[in-house]
């Protein structure tokens, strides 16, 4: 790579591959301590919060979305089911996630557009990319079939 070929490249694009590197996946939380410009500039409230995964388009998989949480409640939920997709473990829309008899059912619906709000990865993977997609984590509309949620 020439020097003027590296010294284009986006420090923030560095950070997010050092971090795929490391862990096989990166979780950006837009709202709540965003230190992007447009959030500085007009302030997300906690209703629009959300975030998603980066890194599990590389595996054939659907990145991860989740709205209304606080950064560290969206890290620790999309790790959580990031790491099982990154374990081999396929999820698809209608997928249930059983957190318990205490914790959240989440369903498992299709993201439409999703370019639209996963701009940190369709900038990592390059514009233009047809092949990132999403799956959203919404809390279900149906019972969880597992017998220990109740």
């Amino acid at each position: 790579m020439s020097r003027t070929a590296f010294a284009t490249v986006d420090p923030q694009m560095l950070k997010i591959a050092a971090v795929i590197d490391r862990y096989g996946m990166n979780v950006v939380h837009v709202g709540e301590g965003c230190d992007c410009p447009v959030c500085h500039e007009a302030p997300v409230a906690p209703a629009e919060w959300f975030g998603y995964t980066i890194g599990l388009t590389e595996l054939g998989h659907p990145e991860l979305v989740v709205r209304g949480l606080g950064g560290r409640e969206t890290a620790a939920l999309l790790g959580r089911w990031g790491d099982l997709v990154l374990g081999g473990e396929p999820l698809d829309a209608g997928h249930l996630l059983c957190e318990g008899p205490a914790g959240t059912t989440w369903e498992l619906v299709p993201v439409h557009r999703p370019r639209r709000i996963l701009r940190w990865a369709d900038l990592y993977y390059g514009a233009g990319t047809e092949e990132v997609s999403a799956l959203e984590l919404i809390p279900a509309r149906r019972p969880c079939p597992c017998g220990t949620c109740g």
